[in-house]
C-alpha cells in the first residue's frame, strides 16, 4: 500500500550549523504536508501535445499521455514545443503561470504567488549513487556509512588505492571516519567494477556546497576557496573514469536521472555517497554551515520545472495546460510524481513504499543541504568547464585557476 509522508522543506537540521557535531542530533521536525488541491482543468484532454524535456523528466510527460490517451510528439527544439519539462531554469518567452486561474492555483500549490514562468516539479537527493552490496563486500557491513562520514583527505586516499585495486586487486588498508578498512585480496563475487567512477549525470548540483560554504555570495573573494575544492573533486573524477557505467563503482547524479536510465527495480540496492569536496575551514564565510555538514550531506537538488511556451496555438497552449494540471492536481500524477519521477513534490510528499523511497524520505528528513538553481545557460557552462578538464595528464595552478574563473563567470560573477 502506498504510504506518503511529508518530507522536510529547504531549511537544514540544527545539526548543520556552525558548532554543532554531525551526531549532536539525531531527528529533524518535518514540516506539515500543504494538503490544498486545485481544481483540475473543466476541458476534456487535448489529442496532440508537443513537448521538449530533458531525457529525466520525459517520463512524467510520457506518463500523462498515456493515461490521459494523448498523442505525444517530443522534439529536441525548445521554441516548437507546447510545454517544455527541463532540467534547468529555461530561457525564450514563457507564459506567466500566475497569469491564467487554473495555473495560479498550481503555483499556490508550489508557494509561489509572485509573476513566474515556471512550475517546479520537485527535489531529489544529489551525490555519488553505489551499489551497497558492492560497497558492503569491498569494505564490510558498515562500509557505506564509514565513506558517508569520512573526511575530504580520507575519500580521495580511497578513491586513488580503490582505483589501484581495481585494476590489480591485494590486499590493502584504507581509512575512512578514523576507522582502518581492509579490501580483500582478491575480487569478490558480484564486484566487476574496472573503474572508480561512471561519468555524471548532473554536474551542476555539485556547485551548492561552493555556494553555501559562500553564504551564497558571489563574489570572487567569497567562492575562490569552495571552488578551489569542487575543482578538486572534479579532477579526482576525471583521474579515476571508467570506461562506462557499467564498470564504475561510483556514479555522480540526482536519483530522477538514475530513475530514467536504468529503471526503478535496477535502483533498489543502491546507496548515497555525497559528493565530497576539498574544502577546509578558511573556505567558508558563513556561520550558518560547519565542514562537517558541508561535506557530509548529500544536497537535495531541484529536479527541475515545468514551463508553457507563450507563442504556442491556442490548442498547443490547452494541451500544455492540461499536462501541467495532471501533474499538480490528479492523483496519477503526483503518482508520477513521488513514484516515477521518485521526486519531493513541491508541496513536500514523497512516496516510500519502495526500499530506495524511503531512504530518500528519511535523508531529506535528518540531514540535507539544499540545492542551488541555475538557468539553462549558467548550467551548460559550468558542464562545459568540469568536461574540459578530461584528458589532462598533469594537474597544474594554472589549470586550477582557470577552472574557478571560469565556473565564476558562468554564475555571473564580477571579477576582482
Amino acid at each position: 500500500m502506498q504510504n506518503r509522508k511529508a518530507a522536510a522543506a529547504l531549511v537544514l537540521p540544527a545539526l548543520l550549523l556552525a558548532g554543532c557535531s554531525l551526531a549532536d542530533v539525531k531527528t529533524a521536525v518535518i514540516p506539515a504536508e500543504n494538503t490544498a488541491t486545485i481544481e483540475t482543468a473543466p476541458t476534456p484532454a487535448p489529442q496532440s501535445l508537443t513537448v521538449y524535456a530533458s531525457a529525466s523528466l520525459a517520463p512524467a510527460v510520457q506518463a500523462y499521455a498515456a493515461a490521459q490517451g494523448v498523442t505525444l510528439t517530443l522534439t529536441e527544439d525548445a521554441a516548437a514545443a507546447d510545454l517544455l519539462l527541463t532540467d534547468h531554469a529555461p530561457g525564450g518567452s514563457l507564459l506567466d503561470v500566475t497569469s491564467d486561474t487554473l495555473l495560479a492555483a498550481a503555483a499556490a500549490r508550489a508557494d509561489i504567488t509572485e509573476n513566474a514562468t515556471a512550475l517546479p516539479l520537485g527535489r531529489s537527493l544529489y551525490g555519488y549513487w553505489a551499489n551497497e552490496q558492492v560497497l558492503t563486500a569491498l569494505l564490510g557491513a558498515d562500509g557505506a556509512a564509514a565513506l558517508q562520514s569520512a573526511s575530504w583527505e580520507e575519500w580521495s586516499d580511497f578513491v586513488e588505492t580503490l582505483s589501484d585495486w581495481l585494476a590489480k586487486p591485494k590486499a590493502a588498508t584504507v581509512t575512512l571516519n578514523g576507522k582502518d578498512y581492509a579490501l580483500p585480496e582478491t575480487k569478490p563475487d558480484g564486484v566487476t567494477a574496472t573503474g572508480v567512477f561512471a561519468a555524471p549525470a548532473d554536474r551542476v548540483s555539485g556547485y551548492s556546497a561552493a555556494i553555501l560554504a559562500a553564504d551564497g555570495t558571489y563574489t570572487a573573494d567569497a567562492l575562490e576557496g569552495p571552488l578551489n575544492g569542487v575543482y578538486y573533486a572534479v579532477a579526482l573524477e576525471w583521474d579515476h573514469m571508467a570506461d562506462s557505467d557499467q564498470n564504475a563503482v561510483f556514479r555522480r547524479a540526482k536519483l530522477t536521472d538514475l530513475l530514467a536510465d536504468y529503471g526503478a527495480d535496477a535502483c533498489q540496492g543502491l546507496t548515497l555517497i555525497p559528493f565530497k569536496c576539498n574544502l577546509d575551514e578558511s573556505d567558508l564565510t558563513t556561520e550558518e554551515y560547519n565542514l562537517d555538514g558541508l561535506l557530509n550531506y548529500p544536497v537535495l537538488a531541484d529536479v527541475g520545472c515545468i514551463a508553457i511556451n507563450a507563442d504556442t496555438s491556442p490548442e498547443g497552449l490547452k494541451a500544455a495546460k492540461s499536462a501541467a494540471l495532471w501533474l499538480y492536481s490528479n492523483g496519477e500524477g503526483e503518482d508520477t510524481l513521488t513514484e516515477t519521477l521518485g521526486v519531493i513534490t513541491p508541496w513536500n510528499t514523497a512516496s516510500d513504499a519502495t526500499t530506495l523511497g524511503a531512504m530518500q524520505v528519511e535523508q531529506a528528513g535528518t540531514g540535507i543541504l539544499p540545492g542551488t538553481a541555475f538557468d539553462t545557460a549558467a548550467a551548460e557552462a559550468l558542464t562545459a568547464n568540469e568536461l574540459a578538464l578530461q584528458g589532462t595528464e598533469k594537474r597544474t595552478r594554472a589549470e586550477r585557476t582557470a577552472f574557478v574563473q571560469a565556473a565564476m563567470s558562468a554564475m555571473g560573477v564580477p571579477e576582482k
